[in-house]
């Protein structure tokens, strides 16, 4: 009989990246409304650079893509304002049009073109309210209420409508006000969210350490090998468990059986040091050896029979039952040991990767 494996299929990761990717992008966002409301166009200007493109608005999808669509709308609303209070004005057209391409009736999108296209026209003169950098707080609280105010971002001299300017500036003004009130409970919320998410993931990720190093400590043994990892922890035995076929030998006989009893206290007892009690899970690997004339690669029978047996060793002595265990096989080329002639013998084995249990959502 050929000795031969199948490939063991990785295991896909229960996170959420794309959740935190959003949660990421909105405070980014706040971050630079608020650079830019205190006057500091460089820092506002870095952090909406940092963000790229925003490119991957055409793959939002699902329950939060409304949510998401508004967030990358307002980068670009606030990314071309910052571009007309630097000046560069031709830029900033570019951010709008994208605006309005993507929602064709942004007001803010709306007037700030129509405001650069009298500046084109020579009709309106482009004065920025403030330089770039930081600047003095009188000067950071106009710039503020004009970045907020949609429309009114800019200010100019003559033209004989001052008066309507000036009226127009009080009511954006007063419009700003409440908008930075918002965006500044909105960024203090995206905060807490944020933080809590990362907070919940460190938490995850020292329970996981302190599980496999709990795991690691309690089944080292003589004639096994503990390989830590940083998902899981292998256990491979020192000499071959199975001398020919599926027959297994005594020494792995009695290895596996300790194992099950070790695997079961990690089990049943919270106070073992594996984390908060969720426990552990076992997937048992069969190994073989390519025969001459056998298929090089691709599985058969046998290392899934050893892994059929090392399961029931493990399970006889213990209170863990046969489905306790997941039954696998790996390629031939993927033994413990180098594939050569001399580690044959050790390579007929089976191996153990042991991996904490996902907690329970929180109800």
């Amino acid at each position: 009989m050929t000795d031969g494996t199948y490939e063991m299929a990785d295991v896909a990761d229960a996170t959420d990246p794309a959740r935190a990717r959003a949660l990421s992008l909105q405070l980014a966002v706040s971050r630079a409304h608020s650079a830019a409301r205190t006057g500091d166009l460089d820092l506002a200007a870095r952090l909406l650079d940092e963000l790229g493109e925003l490119d991957e608005l055409d793959e939002l999808d699902g329950p939060d893509a409304s949510s998401d669509r508004a967030t990358v709308l307002a980068a670009l609303n606030l990314r071309a304002k910052v571009h007309a209070q630097r000046g560069e004005l031709t830029e900033a057209d570019a951010c709008w049009s994208r605006v309005e391409a993507i929602a064709p009736d942004d007001p803010d999108a709306a007037a700030g073109r129509r405001t650069l296209a009298k500046i084109a026209a020579g009709r309106r003169h482009a004065r920025p309210v403030v330089h770039t950098g930081r600047v003095a707080v009188v000067a950071a609280a106009l710039a503020g209420a004009a970045l907020i105010g949609g429309g009114g971002w800019l200010l100019a001299n003559g033209g004989g409508d001052g008066d309507r300017q000036s009226s127009d500036s009080v009511a954006e003004a007063d419009t700003g006000s409440q908008r930075l009130r918002e965006e500044s409970r909105r960024a203090d919320a995206l905060r807490e969210r944020l933080e809590a998410l990362e907070a919940g993931d460190t938490a995850a990720a020292a329970r996981r350490d302190s599980t496999l190093d709990a795991v690691a400590k309690r089944l080292a043994m003589p004639g096994v090998e503990i390989r830590r990892h940083a998902d899981d922890v292998q256990l491979v035995f020192s000499t071959g468990v199975f001398p020919y076929d599926s027959v297994i030998g005594p020494q792995g006989a009695s290895a596996l059986t300790e194992i099950g009893r070790r695997l079961a206290d990690l089990e049943s007892d919270p106070g073992a040091g594996a984390g908060d009690g969720t426990g552990v899970e076992t997937t048992v690997v069969g190994h073989s050896v390519a025969v001459p004339g056998g298929a090089p690669s691709g599985g058969s029978v046998v290392a899934l029979n050893r892994a059929r047996v090392a399961a029931q060793y493990l399970a006889q002595d213990s209170d863990l039952r046969l489905t306790d265990f997941r039954l696998v096989s790996a390629d031939q080329r993927r033994g413990p040991f180098p594939a050569t002639e001399a580690n044959a013998p050790r390579n007929r084995t089976v191996t153990l990767l042991i991996t904490p249990k996902e907690p329970p959502p929180a109800s």
